[in-house]
């Protein structure tokens, strides 16, 4: 009996870590000429946008987006340094170094349908590609702002396959 409920409690929660994963795919996602990947996703009253552009070797420049869509004609973010983090994960582990960044109140107006975006550029090293290698790895767009109905403690993120992504050039 007691192996039963063991076996169920695996089913269940290997179950609902699928459904959460699945919660953060992105609901569109669009291949362009040249090699790079358009994904959004929308969350309540915000768009998430990330855009991966191969910029030669094993570098590509993320351009991460929000746009507010919802009835008001502006809406004010707040936020610290930077909205977004860009990570890299193989089998649900980051593969790029620890960053930080600092807790400044600042604040962003969002414009109804404009978008604010920020840039990074990521050179993956040898070892970085050989941990992605035949694993499960994701590029993982997390928004940390507060904002209407959101607030910092709520999860907002999209999830990419990086075969999709990153791999693009070698098929």
């Amino acid at each position: 009996m007691r192996s039963y409920f063991i076996l169920m409690m695996c089913i269940v929660l290997f179950g609902c870590s699928n459904d959460a994963s699945r919660d953060a795919q992105p609901d569109h996602i669009q291949l362009e000429d040249g090699g790079s990947v358009t994904a959004t996703k929308q969350l309540g009253e915000y768009v998430l946008r990330l855009v991966v552009q191969p910029a030669g070797g094993h570098t590509y420049m993320f351009h991460s987006g929000i746009k507010y869509v919802g009835t008001e004609p502006s809406h004010t973010i707040a936020h610290s340094k930077q909205v977004f983090m860009v990570d890299i994960q193989a089998n649900g582990e980051s593969i790029l170094p620890p960053r930080t960044t600092t807790n400044i109140g600042l604040t962003t107006e969002l414009t109804n349908e404009d978008w604010y975006t920020e840039r990074y550029e990521i050179t993956l090293t040898q070892a970085q590609l050989e941990k992605m290698d035949g694993s499960e790895a994701n590029i993982v767009l997390h928004a940390y702002f507060q904002g209407g109905h959101s607030g910092y403690e709520d999860e907002k993120k999209m999830i990419l396959s990086a075969s999709q992504a990153l791999m693009q050039e070698e098929e």
